[in-house]
């Protein structure tokens, strides 16, 4: 067996480097490091790689193969270490002349096992004096191969790992103090917001430090490589910051045509953090690997994208906006360095670092914001309810000392106006004083209806109501003003029609406005007309008089606003404008919806007046 094995890798190192011209290095005897990225022959290609450039063999499925001669000039035994500085899976390590295997190592072999504990992979390797040492190495990854290769000393090795821990560790502080500062907020405010961020936060530093290393050497297990799992740190990155972005931006609802990409985002996170801990995804990396990639950059795109849509509505879009323009350049920039297009260094390798802390960062400003934001909101809301007990207070006053006050005037100035004794000037005074304290108390007694509403909304329960009977009674309360007018009612509405809500709001702040106001603008000697329409589980009630009609353009303010306006009717009548307003809020209280059309009157030919259309869902 042992012999067939050497045969085989015998045979595979032949084939896929025979044709290659070895890179001839120098070993120097001093306590330096060199970088060898560039001094390997790979495969059949027969130029080496350009200078200063990284070993990038991308994504590919088996195993690969590099090979390089490294020279010693001097009359002494060089012992040096060959290591790289980026997730590389599996590499054996063989001599070329006597086909034996020297070492294993690797980012996907548990830590306490690798023949050089590091977060790099590592070989120790021994160079007799004036000779030349001939090496191949098979690597088999699930990773994007992209790594600097340096040879060195074993203190050249460490001082490299203690430089990029001295760096992640002051990365390492600066996202815990921010994940730590906002779950704490989490707790007191109970927004799900701030804990979606800490979980989006935490999963994307250990994706970067598992890219780095760092979390095999933290834990250093003897059976597990945590590096050998990284799409599952990343696929478990990406759902958090889908559900967080979801949140956040609340996509739900201003933007829902796209939901469903979101739940497609999740679903496929979660299929591939699977996937990375299985052997399929070390199997095919080529599949898998541009799979999460492809994944990765789309999703970000779309964040972008929905980022920009939101802008002008949201400010938590704008921050977000600016933190994910920030993640994308450094995707950019490490996408770009592990395919190769541009300059494996310290900065591209590092880029996805510098993202999560500046986006962590602006997203923290984010949500400070949003609590200052909430504490403006708190005080607002304060203030509003410090105005409304003012309010209540004040309608309690209206409604009481006033009104009673009110009532010796009206009666009294209502005696004397009747009275036959008086003379016609002091009897004119008299009638406008008694009309003036009528539209006193039906201001007063509007504004009271207007607080029982807020409460009624509370309180009220809703009962099967005959609209024909309500009608009828109405149409009694109102006998002497369409005698006055000679005004014909005509109520053409079904008996047995009903609908759920409130008797004695449907009468008072329903019926009653309609009515009185078609009373107020109708002309003599014409008609109100009360008529029904059914469609598929409504009905509507239709109110039709011949009056002057309203301006189109007062519509809207007169019954879908809040604003008072007021005007006399055909004989003078007098009004305040609240009643509306209330009959329009009584409509909504009670589920229906209001619909107006009118044609003001503008010459003696034009035939004038005004149509309300109240729908109501029919009683079950």
């Amino acid at each position: 067996m042992l012999f067939l094995k050497s045969i085989i890798i015998s045979l595979a190192i032949f084939f896929s480097i025979s044709e290659n011209s070895y890179a001839l290095i120098n070993v120097s005897p001093l306590n330096i490091e060199q970088d060898i990225s560039s001094n390997f022959a790979l495969g059949k290609q027969n130029d080496l790689q350009d200078e200063n450039q990284s070993l990038k063999l991308g994504y590919f499925n088996g195993y690969r193969w590099a090979s390089l001669t490294l020279k010693n000039s001097t009359n002494e035994n060089l012992n040096k270490y060959i290591y790289f500085d980026s997730l590389t899976g599996f590499i054996d390590l063989y001599s070329s002349a006597s086909l034996k295997l020297i070492a294993t190592t690797g980012s996907s072999i548990p830590y306490l096992t690798r023949s050089t504990p590091s977060i790099f992979a590592a070989f120790s390797i021994s160079i007799p004096p004036l000779s030349q040492q001939k090496f191949s190495i098979r690597i088999k990854t699930p990773h994007n191969f992209n790594s600097k290769v340096y040879l060195g000393s074993l203190d050249t090795l460490l001082t490299k790992e203690v430089q990029k821990m001295t760096f992640i560790d002051f990365y390492i502080g600066g996202i815990l103090s921010l994940i730590i500062y906002n779950f704490f907020i989490f707790v007191f405010l109970k927004d799900k917001d701030y804990l979606y961020y800490c979980l989006f936060s935490f999963s994307f530093m250990l994706t970067i430090l598992n890219i780095h290393g760092l979390l095999d050497k933290f834990f250093q297990f003897k059976s597990l490589s945590i590096s050998h799992h990284l799409i599952s740190f990343s696929a478990i990155t990406l759902f958090f910051a889908t559900l967080f972005t979801f949140n956040f931006l609340k996509i739900k609802s201003r933007v829902k045509k796209i939901n469903n990409f979101y739940q497609a985002i999740l679903a496929l996170s979660i299929f591939l953090f699977f996937i990375g801990m299985t052997p399929l995804e070390f199997n095919y990396p080529q599949f898998f690997g541009l799979l999460i990639d492809i994944t990765l950059v789309t999703a970000n795109l779309v964040f972008i994208g929905c980022a920009i849509h939101l802008y002008t509505k949201s400010n938590s879009a704008r921050f977000y906006l600016y933190s994910w323009i920030f993640v994308g350049f450094s995707l950019l920039s490490w996408f770009g360095m592990t395919f190769g297009i541009i300059p494996n260094n310290f900065f591209s390798q590092h880029s996805l670092l510098y993202a999560n802390l500046g986006q962590m960062l602006i997203l923290s400003l984010a949500l400070a914001f949003r609590i200052n934001k909430v504490t403006q909101e708190k005080l607002e809301a304060e203030v509003r309810a410090l105005q409304k007990d003012k309010y209540q207070r004040l309608v309690r006053v209206l409604s009481h000392d006033i009104a009673n006050s009110l009532t010796i005037i009206n009666t009294y100035s209502n005696f004397l106006v009747t009275s036959k004794n008086l003379e016609p000037k002091t009897h004119k005074i008299m009638e406008k004083i008694f009309i003036a304290a009528e539209n006193i108390k039906n201001i007063l007694t509007n504004v009271r209806e207007e607080e029982l509403l807020t409460e009624r909304k509370k309180e009220m329960q809703f009962h099967p109501v005959n609209i024909y009977e309500t009608i009828q009674l109405s149409a009694i309360v109102f006998e002497e003003k369409l005698l006055n007018k000679n005004i014909k009612l005509v109520i053409d509405v079904p008996e047995n029609l009903e609908i759920m809500a409130n008797k004695t709001c449907v009468l008072n702040n329903i019926i009653n406005n309609i009515i009185s106001n078609s009373i107020k603008f109708s002309f003599p000697d014409s008609s109100i007309e009360i008529s029904t329409q059914f469609t598929t589980g409504n009905i509507a009630l239709i109110f039709r008089d011949y009056g002057r009609g309203i301006d189109p353009e007062l519509i809207q303010d007169i019954f879908f606003s809040q604003k008072l306006i007021s005007s006399d009717g055909t004989q003078a009548e007098k009004g305040n404008g609240f009643g509306t307003t209330l009959m329009r809020e009584y409509v909504e209280l009670f589920g229906g919806k209001l619909e107006v059309r009118s044609f003001p009157k503008l010459d003696n030919s034009t035939l004038s007046g005004t149509t309300l259309k109240i729908t109501f869902p029919v009683s079950t």
